[in-house]
């Protein structure tokens, strides 16, 4: 971590070093030709980061993901985050549990409605018997078919028609339209993930990418010192050792390079996945690290998320579930009726013995209503309200967990925006201090050491500014997504 940091600050000597006054002997690119009156080195841009990148990720035709679409060219942050809900898996899997939802809840209600159905009977008895068909309820009597003697071939329709059943049908349709939310709500939840995932891994790159370019300046930098150096040990003004010192520093400045360019293109990818796209698409980040004031106070941000956080919506949802399912327990202590039709055509044996290949059919009502289960049903809505307790406590207990990561969001963004003025404070303090010892050197005051670290102190502190500005935008992300927001 020391090293990283020395690499980060002292590229900042780059960008004034054409300020500061040279002389032939202090710097020379050419180190057999004419020395220039100065030297000065822009900064590394993107342009130059992206040309210079040595890893290029290209995703063959048959390859894991290769069917993900390719995005190329610059993106930026809102960009990124809809791309991200647009593509992301995951969310397209919640996505797809939701709609399962829906259509169960139009199955639940379609039970309110009527029935019918077509079956064939074929039967051989030595006597006339009763037959009993089972029904779909366990509180009503099961239907029955009578059995003549001899061997018969039935053509049965049938259709019913629940009349009354005590809130069955209703509290399964209510608990199955409280499941519809849940799935609604985890959607939800998953779509402001993906958004804080996305966000996430977009300032990441961008603070890498920052890092890479002080890396590269950096070795601006020594190469420039190196020669420097070189062109001393050739006059005889310093010990071949010190050259071989300023090489040694160039070969590790290089190696930063290498590690930064790694930590960028690791950055890069997982935002590629985060967006889910393909893995080869060419991306460069249109928005820069930049203050933007947060808008809003604790409380704001707390009913925001009172509105919007899925986790919120779901605990109730399942609190109305509960209360459905114990309303479907309570319909167990109710009569069950329905209405019954049948049309049947009867070839063989007959119970009137004149039925053969004739057409009949009957309309009836039929309830019923269970008197003694042993306690089956009484324990079941003793589970059921206990149930509907349990969820309540847990609607209780999201509440409490989602105003704890609002607020724990607000601290850390509060901080962060502290250290953001404190950085700009140094920041002012250490440019005033470079340009009075800066002036001092001018006149022959102060010496070229003073005047380099002065600078190597004020372009620190802009950096510990641009890190302090990465973390103020994380925590920003952080609040939103503990608010419920994009």
């Amino acid at each position: 971590m020391r090293k990283s940091k020395r690499v980060l600050v002292v590229m900042a000597t780059l960008l004034v070093i054409g300020a500061l006054p040279t002389t032939n002997q202090a710097c020379g690119a050419d180190l057999n030709g004419p020395l220039p009156e100065h030297v000065s080195y822009p900064p590394t841009s993107s342009n130059e980061v992206e040309s210079n990148n040595p890893i290029q990720l290209r995703i063959v035709k048959e390859a894991p993901s290769a069917d993900l679409p390719e995005i190329t060219g610059s993106l930026g942050l809102f960009d990124a985050v809809q791309t991200g809900i647009k593509n992301n898996l995951t969310l397209k899997q919640s996505e797809q549990l939701w709609i399962g939802s829906k259509f169960l809840a139009r199955s639940a209600l379609a039970k309110f409605g009527p029935s019918a159905s077509f079956n064939t009977f074929y039967s051989t008895s030595s006597l006339n018997q009763m037959l009993f068909f089972p029904n779909d309820t366990a509180v009503a009597s099961a239907p029955m078919q009578p059995i003549v003697k001899g061997t018969s071939l039935s053509l049965i329709f049938a259709g019913t028609q629940p009349l009354f059943t005590g809130g069955r049908l209703l509290g399964g349709y209510r608990a199955a339209r409280a499941q519809e939310r849940q799935s609604l709500a985890a959607y939800s939840e998953s779509r402001i993930s993906t958004a804080l995932a996305v966000k996430e891994a977009y300032w990441n790159s961008a603070w890498s990418e920052a890092k890479l370019r002080v890396a590269s300046d950096y070795v601006k930098y020594r190469q420039w010192s190196s020669n420097n150096m070189k062109i001393r040990v050739q006059e005889g003004k310093a010990p071949r050792a010190d050259y071989l010192r300023e090489e040694a520093e160039l070969a590790k400045a290089r190696i930063q390079v290498n590690e930064s360019y790694r930590d960028f293109n690791t950055a890069l990818l997982n935002l590629k996945v985060a967006l889910a796209v393909n893995l080869g698409s060419q991306l460069a980040l249109k928005d820069a690290l930049e203050y933007v004031e947060t808008i809003g106070d604790l409380s704001t941000y707390l009913l925001e998320a009172a509105k919007n956080r899925p986790e919120i919506a779901r605990a109730a949802s399942k609190v109305v579930e509960m209360k459905a399912r114990k309303q479907v327990a309570m319909s167990k202590y109710s009569p069950q009726v329905n209405a019954y039709g049948l049309g049947s055509n009867i070839s063989g044996s007959s119970p009137d013995g004149n039925s053969n290949g004739r057409w009949g059919g009957f309309v009836g009502v039929m309830g019923g209503v269970t008197l003694f289960d042993s306690g089956s049903r009484l324990n079941e809505l003793r589970a059921a309200n206990a149930a509907v307790r349990q969820a309540g406590i847990a609607k209780q207990e999201a509440n409490l967990e989602v105003a704890k990561q609002v607020s724990q969001a607000w601290i850390d963004l509060d901080l962060a925006r502290r250290n953001v003025q404190l950085a700009k404070n140094e920041v002012t303090s250490a440019e005033e201090d470079q340009r009075l010892i800066h002036t001092r050197y001018q006149v022959g005051k102060s010496i070229a050491l003073e005047d380099f670290d002065a600078t190597v102190k004020m372009f620190q502190a802009r950096l510990t500014l641009l890190e302090a500005i990465y973390k103020y935008r994380l925590a920003q992300a952080r609040l939103t997504f503990a608010s419920g927001g994009i």
